[in-house]
């Protein structure tokens, strides 16, 4: 259920007595910017460690541990278009505790201090804390490229995608955060709270007047925030895009780039979850099978989708000479599926493990929470049996279609081969 709270603010409820938790989400939503990239990861860094009335993470945690444990985090997430500052908090059911404490409406004052009272010197956050997490920001962005394949990851989209926001890593880089200034994250941090659209998401036992009562408490002012399409588009490019380093590595990474402009919840969109999973989704699929088992060529092979971007990335982990063998050996997968050439067993089994996977993520709230969330910004909601139909009725035909339709336009490769490059 979506309502409209005022301008710009929206509720999301998910009541539902399975969980003996209650789950909230505050979302400030915005159009994504390349520059706002590392400013919106420092500020979730700050405002999750301290607040006026919990100005240290020691006084922070132990009000946690007074409503009986209670789990919080604020985190940034980039989806096609838009970057969300997400601040999150779960506390158990008082009804399961036998207590008269109001754990919910307590949870909402906490969230409340958190997002509207920062822990501030004068006009600019508390220099210490600014400091100290901007200090951990530089070293989470400097050990990055240590993370061979999450370094192989990051200049496969940096090759793939022409838009900055796409291309450049979700936690910004070094350049960026050097240059922000305390002064200058607080002017940002206001802008976030006074201009960003909100969308606060609940999944508990909790009834929609109560609900609504609640979070009224936050206050958030009206806003017309900027209306920007969800999924992010380019025009297709013509000519494969590869980039090749040469870095000190035991295992050599090639990384693929693939356009599939195919985006979630659209017709097609099911017919790509189960290609996805054939191709190299999951441990049977044809890339584990046919470049790992059978060929021996790779240390792993596995193909993942993107449906906010149109984008299909492969990851291999192989022996550098046999960057040929396995480049031939992917692309014959693909053109396999293209003929319509998978079992019916094959498409059986991609199917049925889509759906125990979707059915087993409905235990989780958190996830619940991040498909109301979207299902709200879209204004969809699909029900669980409507899902299972969809992926129930792909047919060969649907899935040779969409293989039709992957078109390959970067390379990633680290080879290994020279031992000195930026190291």
């Amino acid at each position: 259920m979506h309502i409209s709270l005022n301008s710009g603010v929206s509720l999301s409820l998910i009541s539902t007595k399975q969980f003996k938790t209650t789950r909230i989400a505050v979302d400030l939503i915005a159009p994504l910017k390349s520059e706002a990239l590392t400013k919106h990861l420092l500020l979730a860094s700050i405002l999750e460690n301290s607040s006026q009335k919990y100005p240290s993470q020691k006084i922070l945690s132990e009000e946690l541990a007074r409503m009986y444990g209670a789990g919080f985090g604020v985190s940034t997430e980039r989806k096609g278009n838009i970057h969300a500052l997400s601040f999150n908090l779960e506390c158990v059911n008082e009804r399961f505790l036998g207590t008269a404490d109001q754990l919910l409406e307590q949870g909402i004052d906490f969230l409340k201090e958190i997002i509207f009272k920062p822990l501030l010197a004068g006009k600019h956050f508390d220099s210490k804390t600014f400091n100290r997490q901007r200090q951990v920001l530089a070293d989470y962005i400097s050990s990055a490229k240590d993370d061979r394949q999450l370094f192989a990851t990051l200049e496969l989209n940096n090759i793939f995608f022409k838009d900055d926001g796409q291309a450049c890593p979700s936690f910004g880089d070094i350049e960026s955060l050097n240059k922000i200034t305390n002064e200058e994250l607080y002017k940002y941090y206001l802008e976030c709270i006074n201009n960003d659209q909100v969308e606060i998401i609940i999944s508990g036992d909790i009834t929609v007047e109560k609900a609504k009562t609640l979070v009224s408490n936050f206050n958030f002012s009206d806003r017309q925030p900027k209306k920007v399409s969800l999924f992010y588009t380019q025009p297709p490019q013509n000519q494969v895009k590869e980039r090749i380093h040469h870095l000190e590595i035991s295992q050599a990474k090639l990384n693929l780039g693939y356009s599939l402009p195919v985006y979630f919840q659209e017709n097609k969109y099911y017919a790509v979850l189960v290609f996805n999973d054939l191709f190299g989704g999951q441990p049977l699929s044809k890339l584990f099978v046919n470049v790992r088992e059978k060929a021996s060529l790779a240390y792993y092979a596995s193909s993942s989708y993107d449906s906010f971007r149109g984008f299909l990335a492969v990851k291999t982990g192989i022996e550098a000479q046999n960057k040929n063998q396995v480049l031939q050996i992917v692309n014959q997968q693909l053109e396999e599926l293209k003929k319509g050439h998978v079992t019916g067993k094959e498409i059986e089994t991609a199917k049925r493990s889509l759906i125990n996977s979707y059915l087993s993520q409905l235990d989780h709230q958190g996830v619940l929470l991040s498909r109301a969330l979207f299902n709200g910004l879209l204004n969809k909601e699909l029900q669980e049996n409507e899902w299972i139909k969809r992926i129930e009725s792909v047919t060969v035909a649907d899935i040779a279609e969409i293989a039709k339709m992957v078109h390959l336009e970067a390379i990633s490769f680290l080879d290994g081969e020279v031992k000195n490059e930026n190291n």
